[in-house]
């Protein structure tokens, strides 16, 4: 076993100091202001449309038994048309639309907490609550009772309650002492979000063992850039796990809901137009989760997760085809599959899901470095970006297509640049992953196929066989995308009267028809949306927003991987111009060109389809979908008269994990932000 230098002990100790000083800040700011929020939780959910309306003189009682240990608040929610409300209070300048007194007993009817709310303050679908001071514990499974009195209500006002005709068990309510067969909503809220504390502390030791192996890993160690990913790639993928729940990667739930339905398929369970047959278990776990991630959430997850065995059933769910292949799932149908055939709870099968597309997105991404013939620390840099490891980590088909494109790309390189006669495994996994990428997002990367004529010929035993191994990647692309991804095609290009009427838009976007009548439109619009979004699309593409684009990242991170990025193209470790490290003329032109098809091919796709006509701009566009093309983007702009002649590789390597901790910040931020 290596001894730590005198060096590595010093910079271990300052990292260290500055890690725990960071520690106790994001501590103070973020953890403890979690601990102190109120959980609110409806135990009583009113349906929609059905009210109970509040008059001068209203009595109200409800009895329901509180299932937890801790209580804060007791309430319902209310309605009233605001409207009203603002014309009544301009004619009443004393401003007296009425009182709603709040009163909460405990079963012996002695009064626990009460409030008073004057109605002119009040806002729509707002909780009426009364409070203790603090948190009070002990009433798990004790009976309280609700008691709302209307006071001097104005009868235009329309105040209501929410209602449920579906009473819970173990509830009452009274309307002016006559009992009804429904209860009202009912809002409680209590501070059970002190795990936060010990959450903080398993969070701050996966960090620290982060930086701490990957320092031993580059500077003691001095392993390979491909083992040092596997090290903090796996920490990070943990983190944004546990940070970013299900449903929470832009349209995951609908490709959750296809690789669910590609399970189906295997199960022999049969298809549905239109609909997705879910087990209920399964069902009710993924309604538990949230576009955007809350403390709820959280609480839920939590409280969720060990949970035994399998509700039984099935629910016909709503779903609409994403039209990718089974291929592009994978990962998510092997989890999907293994946690439904094991009868595991419906949240560990969702989970098992993106943990498969974890390991799918480690493998990958470690091949991707090993194989890359130069730059290996820009792989690395790639493999780590924020959006990179959203996206792969998800049930997001964008994984499979990114991992796909990368792996393409290191092939290509090491086959250009590696100066030795190409091996038939090579072109095998070459001409694989160009025909996964025929089938994948319509087409879209297609053209990294043209990629193929820069391979030198010196890299055959004859030009013909360069010829033929051109040919044998054009005709299976070819056969690829006619048989896998043309009817996807033409559902966008043409689709049906019907499919029409049920798409976004509903004939109300440019369209085919659009495209061809007016392709000056287009070129005018692709020209404003470049220069009104161009460095949205940059920083997005890069990672600075995450989920639905509600978890901001510091553009601190964003553009120091930026400039980490375009500076490890630069650089000459040992003072000489390795293969590849120059771009030539002809190169340039390619890459530039494929980028420019690729990048063609998003655009025309949502001007067609998700643009509204007379709009200013190309609706639709997200950053991520020209991270495929990252790689050869930088390509372009290696600079031809700088370099980097001491080896910065390692050091860049840490300073991205160091961003990346910034960025786990961030997201932590945005959560506290969007609750």
């Amino acid at each position: 076993m290596r001894r730590l230098s005198r060096k590595n002990q010093i910079e271990i100790g300052i990292m260290t100091l500055v890690f725990v000083i960071a520690a106790f800040f994001v501590y103070k700011t973020t953890i403890l202001t979690r601990m102190i929020l109120p959980r609110t939780e409806t135990l009583v959910k009113a349906e929609e449309g059905k009210f109970q309306l509040l008059s001068d003189g209203d009595h109200i009682e409800q009895t329901f038994f509180y299932p937890s240990d801790e209580l804060l608040s007791v309430g319902i929610r209310i309605s009233l048309d605001e409207d009203v409300q603002e014309a009544l209070l301009k004619e009443d300048k004393k401003r007296d639309l009425g009182t709603l007194h709040l009163k909460i007993l405990d079963a012996s009817d002695n009064l626990l907490m009460s409030a008073d709310y004057a109605v002119f303050v009040l806002a729509d679908d707002q909780n009426v609550v009364a409070s203790f001071p603090g948190t009070q514990t002990g009433w798990e499974n004790q009976k309280l009772t609700i008691v709302l009195d209307a006071e001097r209500i104005h009868p235009d006002l329309d105040l209501k309650a929410g209602i449920t005709t579906q009473a819970p068990d173990h509830t009452q309510l009274l309307i002016n002492g006559e009992e009804k067969d429904m209860s009202l909503n009912i809002q409680t809220a209590d501070r059970q979000f002190l795990y936060w504390k010990y959450w903080s502390v398993f969070g701050a030791a996966l960090v620290y063992l982060l930086l701490l192996g990957t320092y031993l890993s580059l500077a003691v160690f001095r392993l390979k850039p491909e083992k040092v990913f596997l090290i903090a790639g796996s920490v990070l993928a943990l983190l944004y796990l546990l940070l970013l729940p299900p449903i929470s990667v832009p349209d995951e739930e609908a490709h959750f809901k296809q690789a669910y339905e590609y399970t189906n398929k295997i199960m022999g369970i049969p298809a549905m137009p239109g609909k997705i047959r879910m087990d209920a278990e399964d069902f009710h776990a993924m309604q538990m989760f949230e576009t955007t991630p809350s403390l709820p959430e959280y609480d839920r997850l939590k409280e969720n997760m060990m949970k035994t065995g399998r509700e039984s059933g099935t629910v016909e769910v709503p779903h609409t085809d994403t039209r990718a292949p089974a291929v592009t799932y994978v990962p998510g149908i092997v989890g999907i599959l293994a946690g439904r055939i094991l009868g595991l709870n419906g949240l560990i099968v969702i989970y098992l899901g993106r943990i498969c597309s974890i390991f799918a997105y480690l493998f990958m991404m470690y091949w991707f470095i090993r194989i890359m013939y130069f730059a290996k620390t820009a792989a690395f840099l790639i493999a780590l970006l924020p959006m990179t490891i959203q996206q792969c980590c998800s049930y997001s088909y964008d994984s499979v297509v990114i991992e796909a494109a990368f792996l393409y790309i290191a092939l290509l390189f090491r086959m250009m640049y590696e100066k030795k006669k190409v091996q038939k495994p090579q072109m095998f996994w070459y001409i694989v992953f160009a025909a996964l990428l025929a089938v994948s997002k319509g087409g879209t990367y297609m053209p990294l196929c043209f990629l193929t004529l820069l391979i030198p010929s010196e890299c055959f035993s004859e030009k013909k066989k360069k010829r033929m191994f051109i040919g044998c990647v054009a005709a299976v692309s070819a056969a690829a995308f006619l048989l896998g991804t043309l009817s996807s095609v033409l559902y966008v290009v043409n689709p049906t009267a019907e499919q029409l009427e049920g798409a976004y838009l509903a004939g109300e976007n440019y369209g085919t028809a659009g495209l061809f009548s007016n392709p000056m439109e287009f070129v005018t619009l692709s020209v404003r949306t470049l220069f009104l979004n161009g460095d949205t699309f940059l920083e997005t593409m890069l990672g600075m927003q995450l989920g639905w684009l509600d978890v901001n990242v510091s553009r601190v991170v964003i553009y120091g991987m930026l400039a980490m990025l375009l500076l490890s193209f630069q650089q000459i470790a040992d003072g000489s111009r390795p293969a590849g490290y120059e771009v030539s003329g002809k190169e340039k032109l390619m890459y530039l060109t494929v980028i420019a098809l690729s990048a063609g091919v998003v655009f025309v796709s949502m001007f067609i389809s998700w643009t509204p006509r007379e709009s200013v701009e190309i609706f639709g566009i997200q950053g991520r979908y020209f991270l495929p093309l990252l790689p050869l983007s930088i390509r372009l702009l290696r600079g031809r008269n700088l370099s980097i002649r001491t080896d910065m590789g390692r050091k860049f390597m840490f300073a991205a994990v160091c961003l990346q901790c910034v960025a786990i910040y961030g997201i932590l931020m945005s959560l506290e932000r969007v609750l």
